[in-house]
């Protein structure tokens, strides 16, 4: 290739090379027809999908190092695919918008907070590329996409489209959606180019004579005409609510409330008032939250300290206290025995002086789980007073 480029161009055709990694099995054998471990790629894209196998295999390699082929992970990219195409059908069942440009003075704290990361992941993606660091690079998309945009963003919308929320509101919240879905299909296109370059003429980013894949991306910013200053405000206000929902949802998951939505949260919040509460009950699927400053509550109701204020789950009518207390106390008895199970191994000499360096780094590690769980376990019994 590069006598090619002197005979044909004159110059040299490129500069940087990148060769690929060994595929091996779990065992670290080379994939190969005799041993029987090498699946059929045409097998596999069959049943996952071209652009699964594509994204699962370049999620699984380091660079630098061969690549542990695992199948898991190619279920992972087709379920990623599966996620993309299910968030572009959403999309469509909400209706069209009536302005493609971004209406900035209606924009929620929500919107601003998944632009600026839609933004910090085009600059990650650029340093990631630079690097050939391909698995990172995918990783980014697929935390994205799943966690930011699905799992936080797109249920933080959902008032938006009730019938109690304004024309604007909702308009603002699908043109934000347009936006992030057109800039990530162009992000993620040469990584899955089938299914994005589809959805991308089933979304009508282009026409009947643009192709996604000679599309550039642009190169003006989404924020460009936010202020900084109201981005920061927004981004620090939704980091807020998402770690106070975090918060939440292990409160009920603790005393086995996971799936309840009937349950009620009291906040003491930390500047006497809170603005959020509709978005907060949606993401920790709650009933209501009363807002309470100064709330004194009695003993053995649960807390948590979050950046939103003081969080108190009233367990009245959703529990049996004594039957969650005796399983608790199951539950500490078992740790309690693990603890001292993990710290008589660590007392003794021969273990210490013999084992690697690995296993005695992982012993710890289970020791302080142990022990950091039979705290937990303490404080969860003494909160039912």
């Amino acid at each position: 290739m590069i006598m090619a480029g002197y005979r044909w161009q004159g110059e040299l055709p490129f500069r940087n090379v990148f060769f690929t990694s060994i595929i091996r099995d779990r065992k670290g054998r080379k994939l190969s027809k005799s041993l029987g471990n090498s699946p059929d790629p045409l097998d596999l894209i069959d049943q996952f999908g071209a652009d699964g196998v594509r994204f699962g295999l370049m999620r699984i390699a380091p660079t630098g190092t061969d690549v542990r082929y695992d199948e898991d992970q190619i279920v992972e990219g087709r379920n990623f695919a599966n996620k993309l195409w299910n968030a572009a059908r959403y999309r469509q069942m909400q209706g069209a918008i009536t302005e493609r440009q971004l209406p900035v003075d209606d924009l929620s704290i929500y919107a601003i907070d998944i632009l600026a990361k839609l933004e910090k992941l085009e600059s990650d993606l650029v340093d990631a590329y630079d690097d050939y660091r391909f698995n990172e690079l995918t990783q980014l998309l697929y935390d994205f996409w799943w966690s930011e945009y699905c799992d936080w963003y797109l249920e933080s919308t959902k008032g938006d489209f009730s019938d109690t929320a304004s024309e604007s509101q909702r308009q603002a919240t699908l043109t934000t959606m347009d936006v992030v879905l057109e800039r990530f299909l162009m992000l993620l296109h040469p990584v899955m180019p089938h299914l994005t370059e589809e959805l991308w003429e089933k979304m009508g980013f282009g026409d009947d004579e643009t192709f996604l894949m000679l599309t550039p991306v642009p190169k003006t910013s989404v924020l460009a005409e936010i202020p900084a200053a109201r981005v920061k405000s927004a981004q620090e206000q939704v980091s807020n609510v998402y770690e106070a929902v975090g918060r939440a949802r292990n409160l009920k998951a603790e005393y086995g409330l996971g799936a309840k939505k009937d349950v009620s949260f009291i906040l003491d919040p930390i500047d006497g008032e809170f603005s959020e509460a509709e978005v907060f009950l949606t993401l920790a699927r709650g009933a209501e939250l009363i807002i309470q400053p100064d709330f004194q509550a009695e003993k053995g109701v649960p807390a948590a300290l979050t950046a939103i204020g003081k969080l108190f789950l009233p367990l009245d009518g959703l529990i049996d206290v004594d039957a969650e207390r005796e399983r608790l106390q199951k539950e500490l008895t078992k740790t309690e025995a693990e603890v001292k199970k993990v710290n008589a191994k660590l007392a003794n000499e021969n273990f210490v002086s013999r084992a690697p360096e690995a296993v005695i780094a992982e012993t710890k590690e289970r020791q302080q789980h142990w022990q950091d769980r039979a705290a937990e376990l303490e404080q969860m019994i003494a909160n039912l007073g």
